[in-house]
């Protein structure tokens, strides 16, 4: 047994030693030799400790719901009509209180909302579905997708897991409108037991996007660090999203463009209450810093340069 030596260039091209490990150079980019069975395996986000940033600058900035009056309305729109079609509701969010609040809306099914560390989804005729107890931190950036894969399958994703499935999704066949961090001015089915409008979000929201017909999320994945766009390539378990798919994509870039929808379609979004611009951001379009691997199986990252893997191969 022998602890390879290797490099993880900037591109992602993992290069190793040759036929011996006491050949590699820290200083030569050799690619992987044949001798070496590399395996490839899914790696999720959840499994680490840090990001790897190589300057650590953040992109953008979110918006800052006060938990009482704030929250974002968005009219009703036949994007927002799914039908049978695939869809994906996605956003990053950061909840500063565990009482009932609802991360988005609809009058009539495919609504999220929490209470304490609990996550519910809601199809628009049974008792919302719970993920059980411990899934929603607080005080800290999570992510959340909901993806309709078929008329017979929808799923709830947090920080890339699989938390809820429902076999009967609500299909929805009529324009409606949209409510961001709270329930609007009408009473909504929900975990709440009071009737009003309720269910007002305490917290940061950021990269909040909408997708129709596409099925953004396909199975367990790696959750974004860079910014989310109306457009982008397919990987691991997450489908390309091409063309006009993007039907509202809120980034929060700046102040100015605190209710500025990116995804190409221009919707008015509506600020209610005073949601404000906040610089909490858990994004960068800075990352995946350089690393490289030594012989001796100490893992150096760009802005770190104490990590260690002690992982051994056969060679």
């Amino acid at each position: 047994m022998a602890t390879i030596g290797a490099r993880l260039k900037n591109d992602g091209t993992l290069l190793t030693a040759g036929n011996d490990p006491l050949e590699f150079d820290d200083g030569l980019d050799e690619v992987t030799q044949s001798i070496h069975s590399v395996t490839v395996t899914q790696i999720f986000a959840s499994e680490f400790d840090e990001v790897t940033l190589s300057t650590g600058q953040p992109s953008g900035g979110s918006i800052l719901l006060n938990g009482s009056t704030s929250y974002l309305t968005v009219p009703g729109s036949g994007d927002f009509q799914f039908g049978n079609d695939p869809f994906t509701i996605e956003g990053w969010f950061y909840a500063t209180a565990n009482t009932y609040q609802r991360l988005w809306c609809f009058p009539n099914g495919d609504n999220v909302e929490l209470l304490g560390s609990a996550l519910y989804y809601w199809n628009g005729v049974d008792t919302p579905i719970s993920s059980g107890s411990n899934v929603i931190p607080q005080n800290q950036w999570f992510h959340v997708a909901l993806v309709k894969t078929s008329v017979s399958d929808a799923k709830v994703y947090v920080n890339g897991i699989s938390v809820i499935t429902d076999n009967a999704p609500y299909n929805s066949s009529t324009s409606r409108a949209l409510v961001i961090g709270g329930e609007g001015g009408s009473d909504v089915t929900g975990q709440s037991p009071s009737s009003g409008a309720d269910g007002f979000f305490t917290g940061n929201i950021t990269n909040f996007r909408v997708v129709k017909g596409v099925a953004v999320y396909t199975g367990n994945f790696s959750t974004p660090y860079s910014p989310l766009g109306a457009t982008q390539l397919s990987s691991v378990n997450i489908s390309a999203i091409t063309g006009s798919a993007t039907v509202l994509l809120l980034r929060a870039i700046t102040s100015l463009a605190l209710t500025t929808d990116d995804s190409g379609t221009n919707k008015a979004v509506t600020n209610v209450g005073g949601a404000v611009f906040s610089a909490l951001t858990p994004l960068s379009s800075n990352y995946n810093g350089k690393m490289k691997q030594r012989k001796s199986g100490q893992l150096l990252v760009a802005n770190e340069f104490d990590e260690y893997t002690g992982i051994t191969v056969s060679v």
